[in-house]
């Protein structure tokens, strides 16, 4: 098992569910030679934060032929220097063959999709949506001044895979006509038309689940299937509709309606709004939280409900220029973000992450950036580390992801 170096704190817990695999940790930019492949790694190079900082980006080569995996890191191709710092890797490690495996998912358009009150509404997200897509994709292949870019040499295979986001196959139903309203063969079109009229010579394509493509001298050959591979979500039910009706109606509660101790939940809650939200709100300069508070009048408020969609009471926590700490304040006016106490319980506790309350609506707020901290690496590895042991712990007692998922989704069933 290759691991890298920003995930060795969970090497103990890997050894202690996984016993028989050997790991080895991957450095930056330190080559692990595997049976004459070599593997190399680096951080991308992005100046904003996001949820998957912790990704490396992954070059194996074997002298010859040479495969890069950006996998959810995705380096900002439509920037020069990086490009050409790209090319100049790929060049190098594969002067006989070059693979740019990428993954770019659904999930901006489909969430604009779900989210959407009305058909209308729906109709102006995704032509948004795909206003953006298309600009950022060429963005992304189009000369740009780079001297050395990937694009323009000979033998180079770009490959774009999905993350197979999707609702769980027992509750999809006609969901699916309201989902995916981009898809990936709607970027490789994108690209390749791209391509076309800069006239590179780069090849583009896609993978859907269980496919598999050979390249030789540089150019793709047939797509075929994995053989044994039972596919849950196939794409032939994934047939978008813009006039469907399917709309968001889900819970205004948490994932979790079982009452807990308030007591015991609020000083959790307010320690890690001092001791990790306020940090990143200081430290993250989009918007700075001077701006931020200066935009709220002054008060800038997260609100928490503690209970269950029976029974609940609020209780705010407040920063202002007067105070830059949050401390408890009275309940007043709305607040600017607002969550249930038990779902940042679980979070906590590593039942929940940053995409757990997919299925829920936030009960208020403008934004939910608290709720995102959690998920930021770096600064909350102990909260990764806790989800990671649950998944191990959950297998070893013999229960599947459905098992943790499907409770949740309870009221589609």
């Amino acid at each position: 098992m290759f691991i890298p170096i920003s995930l060795a704190y969970l090497v103990e817990t890997l050894h202690e569910f996984l016993p028989k695999w050997p790991v080895t940790i991957i450095e930056q930019e330190t080559p692990v030679d595997s049976g004459g492949i070599r593997l190399r790694a680096f951080f991308n190079v992005r100046e904003t934060a996001t949820n998957e900082d912790d990704c490396m980006i992954l070059l194996i080569d074997n002298g010859r032929e040479a495969i890069l995996s950006e996998a959810d890191a995705v380096l900002p191709m439509e920037d020069p220097s990086v490009r050409e710092m790209v090319g100049e890797l790929l060049l190098d490690a594969g002067p006989e063959q070059r693979i740019f495996l990428t993954t770019r998912n659904e999930l901006e358009a489909t969430m604009a999709s779900v989210d959407a009150p009305d058909r209308e509404a729906r109709k102006q997200a995704i032509a948004q949506q795909i206003e953006e897509t298309t600009l950022l994709a060429e963005a992304e292949i189009s000369p740009n001044g780079a001297e050395v870019c990937p694009w323009q040499m000979e033998s180079t295979v770009r490959i774009i895979i999905g993350q197979g986001i999707s609702l769980p196959h027992e509750v999809v139903g006609n969901w699916n006509q309201s989902l995916f309203p981009i898809r990936l063969e709607d970027r490789v079109r994108i690209e390749k038309e791209a391509a076309l009229r800069e006239q590179l010579p780069v090849h583009i394509l896609s993978l859907q689940a269980g496919e598999v493509v050979s390249v030789e001298e540089g150019s793709p050959q047939m797509i075929t299937t994995i053989a044994g591979i039972e596919i849950l979500d196939g794409e032939e039910g994934r047939i978008y509709q813009e006039d469907a009706e399917n709309f968001a109606e889900f819970p205004v509660a948490p994932l979790r309606e079982e009452l807990r101790d308030p007591q015991s939940q609020h000083p959790v809650i307010l320690r890690y709004l001092q001791d990790r939200y306020l940090p990143y709100l200081i430290g993250q300069r989009f918007p700075a939280v001077e701006h931020r508070i200066s935009a709220a009048e002054g008060q800038y408020r997260v609100r928490v409900r503690y209970g269950n969609s029976e029974k609940w009471i609020p209780r705010d926590y407040m920063i202002h220029f007067e105070s830059l700490r949050f401390e408890e304040q009275p309940v007043a006016g709305d607040a600017q973000e607002e969550y249930w106490a038990n779902d940042l319980d679980d979070y906590f506790q590593g039942l929940a992450d940053d995409f757990s309350t997919f299925c829920r609506s936030f009960s208020g707020g403008s934004n939910h950036q608290y709720w995102d901290c959690l998920g930021m690496p770096f600064l909350n590895n102990d909260l990764v580390q806790r989800k990671i042991r649950h998944h191990f712990e959950q297998a070893k007692a013999g229960r599947s992801a459905a098992d943790h998922v499907l409770p949740l989704w309870s009221f589609m069933l």
